[in-house]
């Protein structure tokens, strides 16, 4: 019978090969152990070379023909610490541990072979096993050898990929996600604080981050990118990590292969809540002011109209309708200054008075402080001009000593209500008389302060001075 029975090319090789050059011998002599362990080897069609003996001349099948690349056929019938040279420590560790009998098992590892005319990094799983002969004693070490360079470069391009995302990951305060091809499935994201981590592939992505009113518009705006193959863009509300409700403009590009097919999509989601809470409230502004300017509009004919109506004497009417219109204005200011949100209490009635009390000494604004409704502070502080004008004109800074007391405090109303009550109160002023008559500023500030505050305004002409009291629900939480 012919041996090596088959074996393909590095079969006939064998058969060919000139073995009593090398310490093996002529083939016909060899020992039936060195025959049937070469048989095998010839008919397995992973990579297996056989080292016999103290040298380890080689004898290897087909594939390992192809791991040698061009030191085949030379390294057939060599020494294996001469074939190899360039690794003979590592190989003469090899036959001194199968020669005594041990195994060796390594796996991916990583040697330097010249395979294509140069050195070059090959990465391997490698298995090492004696092979005895008739004797019983280990004769020979049989080597399986599984070349993985190909997966491990593999492997390490995608950790360096990776590396990059999470390098852009933490470069950016933006959460960078990745979705599968038909965005069925989110790939683990990191939330960057802003969103909840997502730390395994999930499908359940869109009941994890969205609201269920606002799915439908996110799906279209996913299946038109699916359709067109193109960007995908959407701004929408999220579930924040917090549990709040945030909004977040988002960005996917598709990510295609050789062949134009989309593998996946590679995006970004940006953290647009504030911006959006602005627009919301320069939406609110814009919406306010328009109303506010038809109110003062209107605020300005009813004071027109009164402040003019049986005029005897028409300088003091034009120096009274001027000053009131100044008290609007800085109303308006103080509202500006605010953004239109409203005003604080004791700021509101310090601007209105402030341009008439004669000397700082001669007024005091004190208690708790409130914010007040935008309509509020407009009625507040004309009505606190006009009781600052009164007081100048006939009350207690009208001469040389009297004072103004204006103080305000919160409380709990009998139904459990927060409730508000501001008292301006003058002293040391002329003795006072009750007016025989209800001017224009007597109506704003008992009739219109009331109906703007919802509470009730009482003003008692007391011989010391006035006292006029506002009892009114409190709109708000009390300012410090």
């Amino acid at each position: 019978m012919v041996f090596p029975f088959g074996g393909g090319e590095t079969g006939k090789l064998i058969r060919s090969f000139d073995w009593s050059e090398t310490p093996l011998g002529p083939i016909s002599g060899w020992p039936q152990s060195l025959k049937t362990v070469t048989n095998m080897l010839l008919l397995c069609p992973i990579p297996i070379v056989l080292l016999w003996g103290e040298d380890g001349i080689m004898i290897y099948n087909d594939a390992y023909s192809v791991f040698a690349g061009r030191r085949h056929p030379q390294l057939l019938g060599s020494k294996v610490r001469e074939g190899w040279d360039e690794i003979a420590d590592f190989n003469d560790n090899v036959m001194k541990v199968g020669l005594a009998g041990g195994t060796l098992a390594y796996e991916n590892q990583e040697l330097t072979l010249i395979r294509h005319g140069k050195p070059e990094p090959a990465w391997m799983n490698l298995d090492y096993s004696p092979v005895v002969d008739e004797s019983g004693k280990p004769a020979g070490v049989i080597a399986i050898v599984v070349e993985t360079t190909r997966s491990v470069v593999a492997q390490r391009k995608l950790e360096q990929s990776e590396g990059r995302f999470r390098a852009l990951t933490n470069a950016t305060s933006d959460v960078v996600y990745r979705m599968s091809a038909d965005w069925s499935e989110m790939q683990p994201l990191d939330g960057r604080g802003l969103l909840a981590d997502m730390e395994r592939p999930s499908a359940a992505w869109q009941d994890f981050y969205m609201l269920p009113e606002d799915k439908p518009a996110l799906q279209a705006a996913i299946d038109e990118a699916l359709r067109t193959r193109s960007v995908f863009q959407h701004e929408h509300r999220v579930r924040q990590a917090d549990g709040s409700i945030g909004w977040t403009l988002s960005r996917a590009v598709p990510i295609v292969d050789e062949a134009g097919d989309i593998v996946e999509w590679f995006g970004a989601a940006s953290d647009v809540t504030e911006r959006r809470r602005n627009e919301e409230h320069l939406r609110r502004v814009v919406h306010e002011l328009n109303h506010r300017v038809k109110n003062n509009l209107a605020m300005t004919q009813a004071i027109a109209a009164q402040t003019f109506r049986n005029v005897d004497d028409l300088k003091e009417a034009q120096a009274r309708f001027g000053s009131r219109m100044v008290a609007l204005g800085q109303a308006n200011d103080l509202l500006t200054g605010e953004r239109w949100v409203g005003a604080s209490l004791i700021g509101a009635i310090g601007q209105a008075i402030r341009p008439h009390y004669p000397q700082p000494e001669r007024s005091l604004v004190t208690g708790d402080d409130v914010q007040l409704t935008p309509k509020t502070a407009l009625a507040l502080t004309l009505a606190m001009h006009e009781l600052a004008m009164n007081a100048l004109k006939y009350g207690a800074w009208s001469n040389a000593s009297g004072t103004v007391t204006v103080t305000s405090a919160t409380y709990s109303g009998s139904a459990g209500d927060r409730r508000l009550r501001v008292e301006w109160r003058e002293s040391g002023g002329p003795q006072v008389q009750p007016p025989t008559r209800r001017g224009f500023g007597s109506v704003l500030i008992e009739r219109g302060l009331a109906r703007e505050m919802g509470g009730q305004v009482k003003m008692e002409f007391l011989p010391d001075g006035l006292v006029c009291t506002i009892d009114a629900p409190e709109h708000v939480e009390a300012g410090s």
